[in-house]
């Protein structure tokens, strides 16, 4: 066989395999995960946790969560310290003083004393491994019609302990007062998967965080959580230890071709 027509075969099923591997790896997705939060009349949904006195190494203490119906705030009394976090109303409805009903829930947060202003809301991975996360949303709104602006940052730690550090620059200022056509004044976070590689293929726990930043006062701040997602997908194989041994073959081909002699 003419080695020159072996060498062909051989390059071209080593592209055929690069090309492959690179197809599978790109589109394989290992998790994609939705929180709607319409069943908090149950339970918290699975990894996700809220917390008062959190600090800024440290999640703080584990709230006794109410899974009853609370209404949107039409006033500073609604939320007592004892009920600081909440299954209020959800973003697709429209707000009305003491609005309690539909079945549209969402994760509220309302601050009452410095404990509970100093909280905080978190979702935790056990490991993010083999995962390059793709896409993360979810919607953010002020379930009250009164009370201060308030600033809220969504952090993330890597391990299970350490600092919490700001996400992509993230954060949200409250709107206590309604604000028409949208009165609950929802808006949607959105970040792309450059933004979340920090999250990707780690073998510890990983923990996403809304955090109070204010150090402060009280002021009955509040936020709600709604329509939580994100997809992820395998990290790509690499094509390019493919290419180095496909090199090297072809290089050794090369060298055992006969060489001819000179007349």
């Amino acid at each position: 066989m003419d080695p020159s027509f072996a060498v062909r075969r051989l390059v071209f099923a080593l592209l055929t395999l690069v090309l492959s591997a690179s197809g599978r790896s790109a589109v394989s997705v290992v998790s994609a995960y939705t929180e709607n939060f319409d069943t908090l009349g149950n339970a918290l949904p699975a990894g996700w946790e809220v917390w008062t006195a959190s600090s800024a190494t440290g999640n703080g203490t584990a709230f006794n969560w109410s899974s009853a119906s609370a209404a949107l705030i039409s006033n500073n009394a609604v939320f007592a310290d004892a009920t600081t976090f909440r299954n209020v109303p959800g973003a697709s409805q429209s707000w009305s003083a003491g609005l309690s009903a539909g079945t549209d829930r969402a994760l509220g947060w309302r601050a009452g004393n410095a404990g509970s202003r100093d909280g905080s809301i978190t979702l935790t991975w056990a490991d993010t491994v083999n995962w390059s996360f793709s896409a993360l949303s979810f919607d953010i709104f002020t379930p009250n019609s009164s009370g201060l602006t308030a600033t809220f940052n969504l952090e993330y730690r890597i391990g299970e302990t350490g600092t919490f550090s700001l996400l992509s620059a993230t954060t949200y200022t409250t709107q206590p007062v309604p604000i028409a056509p949208n009165l609950l004044g929802v808006t949607t976070w959105s970040l792309t998967g450059s933004e979340l590689g920090v999250l990707n293929d780690q073998s510890g726990p990983v923990t996403l965080r809304l955090n109070n930043i204010a150090t402060t006062g009280t002021n009955w701040n509040s936020v709600a959580l709604d329509n939580f997602s994100y997809t992820a997908t395998a990290i790509p194989e690499p094509a390019t230890s493919v290419v180095a041994c496909g090199l090297a073959v072809i290089a050794w081909v090369l060298g055992r071709r006969p060489r001819r002699s000179e007349k």
